[in-house]
């Protein structure tokens, strides 16, 4: 108990931290919107540093706070938490698309209560897409921006999406390694760096040859300073990478590599993970640039020959490396409404990335952190010339 007591207040700190933050880069708000908005971040940051736990998920489990209706504790506080802050600026939680929100929350939660898995298998994407798709939809009337739309560190909404996908799948569904929990190691630290490093280093290498390295990089640091630079970092950390990161490297990598060492046989997935992303690089690149077409073809073959030899050599268990380049080449190819093909190539280099982070820290808010850095590191190159 005493052990879970200080993992609770590591977090308690941790989210007084954040808070005290988010206070002082929003200090012009009027009284009126601090007294809707604290509570609410309180609870949803709170969350965030605290449920994804290793030590609290089995202190949850020990105490069988998930038996029974008791499941549906966590998903109505969620609710509670939106309906306050939509209510409270004087918004219908209950018009328009906004409605289903209840229906898609608890959807997920009562299949796996109802159809126990024990291996991951298909519906586990399935459920994990119909959960998630139909969220993104949802649009809540009248001009509530800050945070539910995105202002601020990053959206309620957002924010839910995250905690629920992590309550569903790492207490509901019992998925292990999610890894959704904020903890300072130095060799993890160490990981994350030298992951940003190696990527920097390769866009450098392309940005010389297609012309798109920035002449002045830090004019727009130096001019903004460093606390706006800081709020920017945490904006991107929060209102992005950490969503990313969970969906496609503490769930989708995660599963694939469980589902590919259960088979026994990565070589099937990895065979048709490559053929098929070779044709979906090859027909984006056709509809993007056809005289770029070679681009993300090379990526592929880059992500998937190295993948092969790893497995070969099993460095890791079976199916780690097969499912981080599917994940990865999936990840950068999802980024084609960037409408450039030079954009989806470097995006899967950044899978790979933040996958083979998340692979050596089983931690997303590591793989979070070179997602944010990368992001942030657009500032070196003039990246809206190839978008």
């Amino acid at each position: 108990m005493e052990k879970i007591s200080k993992n609770w207040m590591n977090g308690s700190i941790l989210t007084l931290g954040y808070i005290l933050l988010f206070i002082y880069f929003n200090a012009p708000l009027p009284a009126k919107e601090w007294l809707i908005t604290i509570p609410a971040f309180m609870i949803i940051y709170f969350l965030i540093f605290n449920m994804g736990k290793p030590e609290i998920i089995d202190e949850v489990d020990h105490a069988k706070l998930l038996s029974g209706n008791q499941v549906l504790i966590f998903p109505f506080v969620i609710l509670f938490v939106i309906y306050y802050y939509l209510i409270a600026h004087g918004e219908s939680p209950f018009s328009g698309s906004a409605a289903l929100l209840p229906f898609l929350i608890l959807f997920p939660i009562l299949y796996y209560r109802a159809f126990p898995k024990t291996d991951i298998g298909r519906v586990d994407y399935l459920v994990l897409l119909v959960f998630l798709i139909p969220l993104t939809l949802i649009d809540s009337p009248g001009d509530t921006t800050f945070p539910v739309k995105g202002n601020g560190f990053g959206s309620i909404f957002k924010i839910s999406w995250i905690l629920m996908m992590v309550y569903v799948f790492g207490h509901i569904r019992k998925l292990k390694d999610v890894g959704f929990y904020p903890i300072f190691k130095l060799k993890f630290l160490g990981v994350a760096v030298l992951s940003w490093l190696s990527f920097v280093s390769f866009v450098m290498m392309i940005a010389f040859f297609q012309g798109f390295v920035n002449p002045d990089p830090f004019l727009e640091i130096r001019q903004d300073g460093f606390m706006k630079s800081l709020q920017e970092l945490l904006r991107i950390f929060i209102g992005t990478a950490l969503f990313e990161e969970v969906f496609f490297r503490g769930l989708l990598q995660n599963m694939l590599a469980k589902q590919i060492e259960k088979s026994g046989n990565w070589k099937i997935y990895w065979r048709n993970g490559f053929i098929i992303l070779l044709v979906l690089s090859a027909l984006a690149g056709y509809a993007l640039e056809l005289n770029l077409i070679w681009f993300p073809l090379a990526i592929a073959i880059g992500l998937f020959v190295p993948a092969y030899f790893l497995e070969k050599k099993q460095f890791q268990v079976m199916g780690t490396y097969t499912a981080l380049a599917i994940i990865a080449m999936s990840f950068g190819l999802a980024h084609y409404h960037k409408g450039s093909i030079i954009f989806v190539g470097l995006a899967a280099v950044a899978g790979w990335a933040y996958g083979y982070t998340y692979l050596k820290t089983k931690n997303v808010f590591y793989a979070a952190l070179v997602h944010t850095l990368v992001n942030f590191s657009e500032f070196l190159f003039k990246l809206h010339e190839i978008k």
